[in-house]
């Protein structure tokens, strides 16, 4: 945001926040002027400084318990036992008077005055500053805000300041064409929100006349009606969506049908976009996803939605609450979003299921039954959703018999169990999403469903699969992975009718059948489970020449490994992630040529008993490979013997290897000292429980990506880092220039750390416990020629945030010897004692 008037409020707001004696202050505006974007500024400078800040957006359809459970997930409070408003208040406000410091206090987005004392009466706990944002000055009165702050309209320089903030080429625009523009800028009369949307859809005109007829169709839109500010908006927003494309308009309308203020996942929106093939379908899942991405990138260009991911690193998207309500405003009549934030209790009357309505969105609420008898009368419903009204455990089976249109219903994180037989009727359906339905058990046949393309079954408790599924021809994505255990087969001779499946996902407790998977010719995206590297060798060759590549998450074994041990397999959604988990894999077949295609991202080795003693013996690792585990597998002694061979890993775990006793072949360490560095890539290395290892076996210069090392509870270990290289003057160093994290922990044996000084110039956190033999923590500490007091001529590490230490080991630290006498005494604030429990894991 630009503006005086923006600059002055920043200062008044954070001078109020540095004066303990203000706990509470209200900013008040129209909707649009950017209370948020104001607020949002001082919440990140808040952050900066390292002040203790909680956001919580309210939204106009809100309920006591929702905003009871906003504020507890903020202060990271778990109140999903207690229904009781009262008792939820208590543990509230116990939890505020436990951070035992001074923080922020945040409500965005407030439409009334609420009752402080229902949300843990926030300023009766010592230390608490309360911010409000509303449209109301009387909302600010109600909450007895003891500083109000109006946020006004900017002033005509400032409204084009923000058009070419937005705009991007506000100064290379010719004469004519910035005159056009300053008058269609004058027609927001100083409103950012409308200045940004129309700066955004003004983005890359540069012909006159466009311009032109633009201005004209602005003055339209905004002529007639009353003067009212919220009115003009509306227009104004309104206008930069109508010269929208069609395909971008249909995208766009589609992220209206969340809850106000809902951060929408991209990849669910895509999935939405392709569904409704919004996108080309007759390319791969990959280009499809590509193209979803560049239209969302394209709407947060023309500022018609909001990213998130600079917020909270969440990859998503939202909707400013006014351009919303002209998205739901454009689409009345044909779409419906009811409720939101678990306001509704009730399916709605069927009064107000129209016979135009197309689409009907009541995700988000709090409906537990739809009861038997409603039958709403919808003949040209073709999408309804109802995803995550968590207790929704029953629905009637006259629900559905008149919605013979419907193409899409999404059930997702109901509570439902047994789905009604009516459903089978739905001859339509295009999509039918059942995804984490935790108790649901039954659905019924599925055969009529011709057109299906879409079935999401994914962490549901089904037993079998649904009958009818092989006549589903048209059916694209399949996903009936985490079957909670309960599904103990997947038949064989079905996948072969389903020649259009692009993406298969397998519970990996039951085996995937090798043999119908390799007829699925536009297979792009596969999870599972397949018995042996005979049957991984089949997957690999069948997935050759194909016209798209292949992302998959594969578990090789009889056995399936299990949740402890699967987070490998977050998903290969979106596209592009691949990876092997091999569990209990027989490798003992001389004759097996073992094959790690190009491509393959992850590999995770799992007492596997017949790997021989060297890893590059068995595999060649692909320049694809990033990240390497190899746990519990008990012949491995190195991960290279060839001391040419380089490898592209990024993160490498190494545990419970009892014959481990390097990363290089011992008899080849020497040599690995000479030539190019051999794990030049590698980022992260974890190593646990080797106990034949003394020596990591490679000099620093190996490593000049690393950021993380952790070596614990190797009982042999004597030394970390071999030195190889010779610095300036009598004194050795060596240098690991982007490493940020060291733990070493329980290394009873531990005599060195690096026989020379360590340069480290991004270190950020060193963490030693139970090394009691270690006598030196051999860091570079730069020199200060500024700081001349007391005989200090040093500096600490500037990067260096702090020193964990076990509990009970200050005279172990107290022992250590350090290269200058100066050197303890810098570090010594950042040194805390902690227990092993709570330092490593």
């Amino acid at each position: 945001m630009v503006g005086k008037s923006f600059e002055e409020n920043v200062v008044r707001i954070w001078r109020f926040l540095v004066n303990d004696k203000v706990s509470s202050i209200g900013i008040y505006g129209m909707g649009g002027v950017g209370k948020t974007t104001l607020t949002k500024h001082i919440h990140y400078r808040l952050i900066e400084t390292q002040e203790c800040v909680f956001w919580v957006t309210v939204s106009r359809e809100f309920i006591v318990t929702m905003l009871q459970d906003k504020i507890a997930h903020v202060i990271k409070l778990d109140l999903s036992d207690e229904c009781n408003e009262d008792k939820r208040a208590a543990r509230l406000h116990e939890a505020l008077l436990s951070l035992n410091e001074k923080f922020v206090l945040i409500l965005d987005d407030l439409w009334e005055g609420i009752s402080l004392e229902k949300v843990g009466d926030p300023l009766r706990v010592d230390g608490c500053q309360l911010i409000i944002t509303t449209r109301s000055l009387n909302v600010c009165r109600q909450m007895n805000c003891q500083e109000i702050i109006e946020v006004e309209t900017l002033d005509t320089d400032e409204a084009w300041d923000l058009f070419g903030e937005i705009h991007g080429r506000q100064t290379t625009l010719n004469p004519q064409v910035r005159e056009i523009a300053k008058s269609m800028v004058e027609m927001c009369d100083g409103l950012p929100l409308s200045i940004i949307t129309l700066a955004g859809s003004m983005r890359g005109e540069t012909v006159i006349q466009a311009w032109r007829d633009a201005m004209e169709e602005l003055r339209k839109s905004v002529m007639g009606g009353n003067d009212d500010m919220d009115d003009k908006v509306f227009k104004i927003i309104k206008y930069s969506i109508d010269r929208l494309d069609p395909i971008l308009s249909l995208c766009f309308l589609c992220c209206s049908l969340y809850p106000q203020d809902h951060k929408i996942p991209r990849s669910e929106l895509i999935k939405n976009f392709i569904l409704e093939e919004l996108v080309d379908g007759r390319t791969s899942m990959k280009s499809q996803f590509e193209k979803g991405h560049s239209i969302l990138d394209k709407l947060v260009s023309l500022r018609l939605l909001e990213s998130t991911r600079v917020v909270d690193e969440c990859d998503s998207v939202k909707m400013h609450d006014l351009v919303r309500t002209v998205a739901l405003k454009i689409t009345e009549g044909k779409t419906k979003v009811i409720g939101g934030h678990c306001v509704l209790k009730e399916i709605p009357n069927e009064e107000l299921w129209s016979k135009d309505l197309e689409t009907i969105s009541l995700m988000h609420n709090d409906i537990n039954e739809i009861p038997i008898g409603v039958s709403p009368n919808c003949p040209n419903l073709s999408t309804l959703l109802l995803q995550r009204n968590l207790r929704l455990r029953f629905i009637a089976d006259s629900f559905f018999s008149q919605m013979r249109s419907l193409r899409t219903l999404n059930l997702s994180e109901t509570d439902i169990e047994v789905l009604p037989d009516s459903l089978s009727n739905l001859e339509r359906l295009k999509a039918l999403i059942l995804e984490n339905c935790a108790s649901l058990v039954y659905v019924p046949y599925l055969g009529k469903m011709k057109e299906l393309t879409q079935l999401d079954l994914s962490h549901t408790s089904i037993k079998e699969v649904p009958r009818g599924m092989e006549k589903l021809v048209d059916l694209k994505f399949l996903s009936m992975k985490n079957a909670y255990n309960k599904l103990e087969i997947f038949p064989t001779g079905l996948l072969p009718n389903l020649e259009k499946l692009q993406c298969l996902h397998i519970p990996y407790e039951v085996v995937a059948p090798i043999e119908d998977i390799e007829c699925l010719q536009q297979l792009e995206e596969f999870e599972g489970r397949v018995r042996n590297v005979r049957d991984f060798n089949r997957f690999v060759k069948s997935r050759e020449n194909r016209v798209h590549s292949v992302s998959y998450c594969i578990e090789v074994g009889n056995e399936h490994l299990g949740d402890e041990e699967d987070d490998y397999a977050d998903s290969v959604e979106c596209m592009g992630y691949t990876s092997v988990v091999f569990f209990k894999t027989d490798f003992s077949d001389e004759e097996m040529i073992i094959i790690l295609p190009n491509g393959i991202g992850f590999v995770k080795f799992y007492e596997c008993d017949s790997l021989s003693n060297c890893f590059s013996d068995d595999f060649d690792t692909p320049s694809s490979l990033h990240t390497l585990e190899i746990k519990k597998c008990g012949k491995i002694e190195c991960i290279l013997k060839n001391d040419r061979h380089s490898v592209a890993l990024e993160h490498v775990t190494l545990a419970d290897l009892p014959d481990f006793t390097g990363v290089i072949h011992k008899q080849n360490i020497e040599a690995s000292l000479l030539g190019p560095p051999r794990f030049s890539s590698l980022k992260s290395l974890w190593i646990s429980d080797c106990n034949k290892m003394q020596k990591l076996g490679l000099p620093a210069s190996e490593f000049p990506n690393l950021e993380t090392l952790s070596i614990k509870k190797c009982s042999d270990i004597e030394e970390i880092i071999e030195d190889n290289e010779e610095g300036g003057g009598n004194i050795l160093t060596i240098s690991l220039p982007k490493l940020k994290w060291l733990e070493l922990y329980k290394l009873p044996r531990l005599r060195s750390i690096c026989n020379a000084t360590m340069v480290c110039d991004s270190i950020h956190m060193i963490s030693l416990s139970s090394c009691l033999l270690l006598k030196k923590v051999p860091f570079y500490f730069p020199r200060d020629d500024d700081v001349i007091n007391d005989g200090l001529i040093y500096s600490p590490p500037t990067t260096l945030k702090g020193i964990e230490l076990g509990e009970d080991e200050e005279e172990w630290w107290e022992s250590l010897e350090w290269e200058h006498p100066s050197h303890k005494n810098l570090v010594q604030p950042l040194v805390t004692f902690e227990s092993s429990s709570e330092v490593f894991y």
